[in-house]
C-alpha cells in the first residue's frame, strides 16, 4: 500500500494522550504514546528509501523527505488539542512541514547553540512536534530553564536579553560545553523529560527550550534501521 493511503495515519484504538504544563512558565507539553496505526509503514518506507542528505537548517543531523499526507494527517489528528490546549487558530496556519530526521552529528561537528537547549521559533504562535520511529530509551527529549535569566520559552520579547546573556555567558571558547546537554548544567535546569519510545509523539511550542537527549555513548548511527529515526515536524501559524 503506498504511504500516503490515508489509513495509515489513523490513530491507534489505544492511543493515550497526555496533556501537561510544565515549568515556572506553564508551557504546553503533550505526550502521546501509540500514536499512528501506520507507524511501522512510515519507519519501512524510510529504511527501502534511504535517500537522508545533511539537513540545510539547524537540525544536527540528516532528514528525507516524506509526504505530505504525514502533515495534513497530523494537523486532523491533533486539530483539537492544537485549538483547545494550546489556542491556536487552524485556520491562521503560514507553514506546516514534516521530515524523516536522524541525529548524526558528532559533539566536535557542533556549533555552540548546538550544544545548548534551542528553541525552533521566537514565537508561541509557532508548535514543534517529534514522532519517534524508533525504541531508544536512553534517548529523547528534554525541557530546559536557563538559569540566569529564567526562561523556559524564548519569543521576541526575550530573545535579545537571552542572546546577550548567552553571549557574555560563552564569549569565552573554554566556557564553551564541548558536548549535547543532558540534565541540568551550571547554566540550564531540565523541567521536563521524556524517553524516545516507538510510536511515541510529543507536541511543544516552537518557543520552549529543549533538546534531544544525546548521551556521551551514543552512537550517530545514520542508518533509519538501526539509528535514531523519527519524524520532525513544524507548524507556523500567523497572528
Amino acid at each position: 500500500m503506498p504511504v500516503d493511503d490515508r489509513s495509515h495515519y489513523v490513530p491507534c484504538e489505544n492511543i493515550d494522550i497526555a496533556c501537561s504544563k510544565i515549568g515556572a512558565d506553564q508551557q504546553e507539553l503533550v505526550r502521546v504514546d501509540n500514536y499512528m496505526q501506520g507507524a511501522d509503514v512510515l519507519r519501512q518506507q524510510a529504511i527501502a528509501g534511504n535517500n537522508f542528505a545533511v539537513a540545510d537548517s539547524f537540525y544536527p543531523g540528516i532528514r528525507m523527505a516524506i509526504s505530505d499526507a504525514y502533515i495534513v494527517a497530523l494537523v486532523k489528528n491533533f486539530h483539537g488539542i492544537i485549538q483547545d490546549f494550546f489556542r491556536l487558530d487552524l485556520r491562521k496556519i503560514k507553514k506546516a512541514v514534516s521530515a524523516y530526521s536522524i541525529v548524526t552529528h558528532a559533539p566536535d561537528q557542533l556549533k555552540l547553540m548546538q550544544r545548548i537547549p534551542h528553541f525552533d521559533a521566537p514565537s508561541r504562535d509557532s508548535l514543534a512536534v517529534i514522532h519517534y520511529l524508533c525504541d531508544a530509551l536512553d534517548s529523547g527529549t528534554s525541557f530546559y530553564r536557563h538559569n540566569a535569566t529564567g526562561y523556559e520559552y524564548i519569543n521576541k520579547d526575550r530573545i535579545g536579553n537571552y542572546e546577550k546573556s548567552i553571549v557574555e555567558r560563552f564569549q569565552n571558547p573554554t566556557d564553551q560545553p564541548t558536548h549535547y546537554i543532558c540534565g541540568d548544567t551550571e547554566d540550564y535546569s531540565e523541567i521536563a523529560s521524556h524517553s524516545a519510545v516507538y510510536n511515541r509523539l510529543l507536541m511543544y511550542r516552537g518557543s520552549s527550550l529543549h533538546s534531544g537527549i544525546i548521551r556521551p555513548g551514543y552512537n550517530f548511527d545514520p542508518s533509519p534501521e538501526t539509528g535514531r529515526l523519527t519524524v520532525t515536524s513544524f507548524i507556523e501559524f500567523g497572528d
